[in-house]
């Protein structure tokens, strides 16, 4: 994505400390920066960017600790979104939390996925 949302909103997208890392809430966008209507495209790209995010610190989704997702209209779209992240997961099974929220950063966005990992050899 071309916008530069952390410098935009002063945070970071992930930040270490000892072995572990905190990633902030990550979103499934299309590369133009619009979200995508269909829902499963939504997740699988939100988890994708997680995904990316996790492989530029040397970690991978079997290394996280926790996944937390905050879901517009929960629980509509579970079965799509449990199908995504058992794709992302790959049998990993972190500590989760589902949490409904009346809307999310920008119109559009249906999931926001944050996570915790451990960095190994850290």
């Amino acid at each position: 994505m071309s916008k530069n949302w952390e410098e935009e909103y002063g945070y970071s997208n992930a930040v270490l400390s000892g072995d572990l890392l905190f990633c902030s809430g990550q979103v499934g966008l299309e590369a133009d920066g619009s979200a995508p209507a269909d829902p499963e495209r939504q997740y699988d790209l939100a988890f994708a960017t997680l995904g990316a995010l996790l492989a530029e610190h040397g970690a991978a989704p079997q290394d996280l600790v926790e996944l937390t997702s905050f879901h517009v209209g929960f629980p509509e779209h579970m079965t799509e979104f449990m199908a995504a992240k058992a794709r992302f997961q790959n049998g990993a099974r972190p500590a989760w939390t589902a949490v409904g929220v009346a809307a999310l950063g920008m119109p559009g966005i249906l999931v926001e996925v944050k996570a915790t990992a451990r960095i190994r050899g850290v």
